[in-house]
């Protein structure tokens, strides 16, 4: 008797265990079941969300392919402008040509003249910036003494006399008269580049100074050099960052002949790509 109640209670103990373990089965395949469900319904939205961004992709190549005929179009609007806007704009100007350093001279000379003389221009001189500045030994050089550079406060040191920039009848900024005594100002300077923090007081200056004689003031650089070409045209310069454009040189032949001070081209503080194509002013 007491055998059959142990067999009893065993038995009953195998099916509860087997009950656990079908529980414990069904409900991991259960699991397993959503799993799946999940992972269907994940690849289901990432499918989704890959041909929308496939059709955004299409879309956007679309709109750029039609931006670049755009662009193409007015890049020929304006080369077809080019030459007429430009040719004789400055006929009878005499004109100053400043680098700031050899790699712009080298970089820019040929294209600068190029477009001075289609303009009409009449190249008074092309100078570097260090060949022509007081204390030049600490200005150009990397073996300068930048402890010697003179200071924002100096106004002494930073002061020009434009006259005096006149040497061997084709100076910087005037050009001898008949007598030696004689001597006028250019119309224009033009300041191609910059020597950069070894020259950037003296550009300052001269073109402050060049501005408040009446000669017209143009500098032309990159938009890297933004805060410099803006502080220059704080001054009185027309300050373009476009030069390698035809928009920008346009810009340049037009701007010079009317006079116009700003900063102009490519950078955030850029008044727009080029000046307004205002009538001449009065001579």
């Amino acid at each position: 008797m007491i055998l059959d109640i142990r067999y009893h209670i065993a038995s009953l103990v195998a099916v509860f265990l087997a009950l656990g373990l079908g529980i414990l089965i069904g409900a991991s395949l259960l699991d397993e079941g959503r799993l799946l469900e999940s992972q269907e319904k994940l690849i289901a939205g990432l499918e989704k969300r890959f041909d929308t961004l496939q059709a955004e992709r299409s879309l956007l190549q679309t709109e750029n392919t039609i931006l670049n005929g755009k662009l193409k179009e007015q890049e020929n609007f304006f080369a077809a402008l080019e030459s007429p806007l430009v040719e004789g704009a400055l006929s009878g100007l005499s004109v100053s040509v400043i680098y700031g350093n050899e790699m712009w001279q080298e970089r820019w000379q040929i294209a600068v003249d190029a477009l001075l003389d289609q303009a009409g221009a009449r190249r008074v001189t092309s100078r570097l910036i260090t060949g022509l500045l007081p204390g030049t030994t600490t200005l150009g050089s990397s073996g300068g003494d930048s402890e010697n550079m003179p200071s924002e406060s100096d106004s002494e040191a930073l002061t020009l006399n434009l006259q005096a920039l006149a040497d061997h009848g084709q100076g910087l900024l005037g050009e001898r008269g008949l007598t030696p005594a004689s001597t006028s100002l250019v119309d224009v300077l033009l300041l191609v580049g910059t020597g950069g923090d070894s020259t950037a007081l003296w550009e300052r200056q001269l073109t402050k100074e060049a501005a408040n004689a009446g000669i017209v003031v143009a500098v032309v650089g990159t938009p890297d050099m933004e805060t410099h070409l803006n502080d220059l045209a704080q001054k009185g310069a027309l300050a373009l960052d476009n030069l390698e454009t035809v928009a920008g040189r346009i810009a340049l032949i037009r701007g010079i002949m009317t006079g116009e001070v700003g900063y102009y081209g490519f950078g955030k503080n850029a008044k727009g790509a080029w000046p307004p194509f205002s009538p001449k002013r009065p001579s």
